[in-house]
């Protein structure tokens, strides 16, 4: 396995990177890094050439300065460092919207698209999702960001995951190592103009969309807002699952991601 850092515009970006044949890019959530992606690498790696990094931000890749940038365009100057002119792409949450965004700038480049629980910028009528958000912000204001971290851990958002041996064994972890950062500036990261919300009928690549019956309602709506307008997208609901089925189901989420990746 090789693991290194790239340049790009404005900072450095970690990643990491095993096996042959057509590449995945695996994008992570808000507050995570690569390291969520464990219980899928080795599964990916006998199959594909993979790739997992950690998004600005987070992890070992470089802060935000207040320098204006788009996340999916991260993702396309790790590509070109790294030579690949294609790949599939899968995305958390967060990771979701970016790799929907990247597929809507850059289809020439897009193969398969598998999103979890994707979060879609732009979109209206969030509610348990905004006012979480807003709770966290204000506790990390207040109370520091051991407070907010407990706060955004500790939040039904994460429930279901922290259920399971997985969710329990690497979230605290990873979310500790966490900096916090987002939780005490204003990140100028810029995204799609328009924003993805009003442009998911351009996510022109075979896409499947995967949601758990127990993740917020907003991530739910969002997955079948995204199903419906992208072209060749197809929602699939995982019942008994939250926000994290990669964590909750591994065996389960690996199936229907090979499934989907080597259907092509």
């Amino acid at each position: 396995m090789a693991e290194d850092m790239v340049s790009i515009d404005g900072g450095r970006l970690y990643y990491r990177r095993q096996g042959h044949g057509d590449t995945v890019v695996l994008v992570h959530g808000f507050g995570l890094d690569q390291r969520v992606w464990e219980p899928q690498w080795s599964a990916l790696a006998a199959h594909f050439d993979v790739i997992a990094y950690d998004l600005r931000g987070f992890g070992r890749s470089t802060l935000p300065d207040s320098a204006p940038y788009a996340h999916h365009e991260d993702l396309r100057a790790l590509l070109d460092a790294l030579g690949v002119k294609r790949t599939h792409l899968v995305g958390h949450s967060l990771g979701g919207g970016i790799a929907a965004s990247f597929a809507v700038a850059y289809p020439q480049r897009t193969d398969r698209v598998l999103l979890s629980a994707p979060l879609l910028r732009g979109y209206q009528g969030l509610g348990a999702l905004m006012a979480l958000l807003k709770r966290v912000w204000q506790i990390a204001g207040e109370d520091g960001l051991s407070a907010a971290r407990a706060a955004w851990l500790g939040a039904e958002l994460f429930a279901p995951s922290l259920e399971s041996p997985l969710g329990r064994e690497c979230l605290p972890t990873i979310m500790n190592d966490y900096s916090g950062w987002h939780w005490q500036h204003r990140d100028p990261e810029v995204g799609l103009d328009p924003p993805l919300a009003q442009r998911l009928h351009e996510v022109a690549a075979p896409t499947r969309v995967l949601v758990g019956t127990r993740d917020l309602p907003d991530f739910l709506q969002m997955a079948e807002a995204l199903a419906s307008q992208a072209p060749q997208a197809a929602l699939d609901v995982l019942p008994g699952l939250g926000h994290g089925p990669s964590l909750e189901d591994p065996a389960l989420f690996n199936q229907r991601l090979l499934a989907f990746l080597r259907a092509a």
